[in-house]
């Protein structure tokens, strides 16, 4: 097993650690993602709100919810070659203006057909703003403040995409409310951006690889962003099915969703600073374990609710948080160029694992019942722990342009 207790970086406070960091970047980055994944957040289930409205089909709703992996992993493949020709700032500036551009179309538009192409434009723009905003920001983070400003990172993205839905509950779905809101927000996240200088990777040698040959040179990496992928969005499909099919009002369902999504959000710097001070792919393996034991405390725990709201609160915070070291690790073992491209292989593993975790869960449901639910999940970090014992897999890759660190 790992011994947790692994210095690897230099873990202390000091002035010098802070200065390191661009603040004004940070918060520019940070604030610029949490208004547009707020954003984002309103249009997924206002839209499926509204096809329900209409009477369509669970198939119909299934598919353009999907429609937006689709864009993200398509446009994943453009996102390096973009930043190194015209920088970080400039991509964000126009994802944002091409979302606000989407959401008028979307408030002057009923038919269907161009639904789905907004939400494919939407996924694409989207992938591009992910990307280079995570790019960025471990590009200008200190190897000893990597994990919590990675954690905080994703803490507030997680946040912002808890509020969304919020709004959604306070505006309704009827009118162009919704969408002003939104609009407003994006025209909002502009803001943060005219503060800053724009960024370009580091100009290193020639990448050694590319986003298919990530496979090889980072295969936990993309093994975990797989397996987070597929959990998380089997979870946001099905999670609240699972629970009224084992018996729990629809109510009590939909918040199983909420308190997962909060677990997802406020443990994530926790996990960072874990990943700061102890070995980090030991604090994957750890969150990991506990994805297995979530999965079979699960079946016992249902039919009481306050056991059941804390399971999913450290069940799915502390697996989310395979992908906060994740994100951590890439920044440790690329820089430049090849961080660029890791973060959009990311993006390519995380639409694939998008598309495949809601199919996997609804054929285990179908199988086993209602506890294939739970089935799949603990299956999937199994593999995710698997693949982590291996010490080949583990290792920081030869083949980086910048290996910072080795674990």
């Amino acid at each position: 097993m790992y011994r947790l207790i692994n210095l690897s970086v230099h873990n202390t406070f000091t002035p010098s650690s802070w200065k390191d960091l661009h603040l004004q970047s940070l918060f520019s980055v940070v604030g610029c993602i949490c208004l547009f994944g707020l954003t984002f957040s309103i249009y997924s289930p206002l839209l499926s709100l509204l096809l329900e409205q209409r009477g369509a089909s669970n198939f119909l709703i299934g598919s353009l919810a999907t429609t937006p992996a689709i864009g993200v992993m398509i446009s994943s493949f453009f996102v390096p070659y973009f930043l190194k020709m015209a920088g970080g700032r400039k991509l964000l500036l126009v994802g944002v203006f091409v979302e606000i551009l989407l959401i008028i179309w979307l408030m002057l538009t009923d038919k269907l057909l161009a639904w789905f192409a907004i939400r494919f434009l939407g996924g694409f723009s989207g992938g591009i703003v992910f990307v280079v905003s995570e790019t960025w920001l471990n590009e200008i983070t200190p190897e000893s403040l990597r994990g919590r400003v990675i954690g905080l990172y994703n803490t507030m993205l997680g946040l912002s995409f808890a509020i969304g839905p919020l709004v959604l509950s306070m505006t309704g779905i009827e009118g162009h409310l919704p969408f002003l809101i939104g609009i407003g927000l994006m025209s909002i996240a502009i803001a943060p951006l005219l503060l800053v200088n724009n960024y370009s990777p580091d100009g290193l040698e020639s990448p050694t690889f590319n986003i298919l040959s990530f496979v090889r040179v980072a295969p936990l990496l993309v093994v975990a962003v797989f397996v987070v992928a597929l959990k998380e969005m089997a979870s946001v499909g099905l999670l609240p099915v699972y629970g009224v099919r084992s018996g729990l009002t629809e109510a009590t369902a939909a918040l199983m969703l909420f308190f997962a999504a909060i677990g997802g959000a406020v443990l994530q710097f926790p996990i960072g600073w874990l990943g700061d001070y102890f070995s980090r792919v030991g604090v994957m393996v750890v969150c990991g374990l506990v994805g297995i034991a979530g999965a079979v405390v699960m079946p016992f725990v249902i039919m009481v609710p306050w056991l059941l709201f804390l399971t999913l609160f450290v069940w799915m915070g502390c697996f989310a948080g395979v992908y906060t070291i994740t994100l951590t690790l890439a920044g440790q073992w690329f820089r430049g160029n090849e961080l660029a491209i890791a973060i959009a292989s990311f993006g390519v593993f995380w639409g694939l694992g998008g598309l495949a975790g809601p199919v996997i869960a609804g054929y285990s449901m179908d199988v086993w019942g209602p506890n294939g639910f739970p089935l799949m999940m603990g299956a999937s970090a199994t593999l995710f722990i698997v693949f982590c014992m291996v010490p080949r897999l583990r290792q920081a890759p030869r083949t980086a342009a910048v290996v910072r660190s080795t674990l």
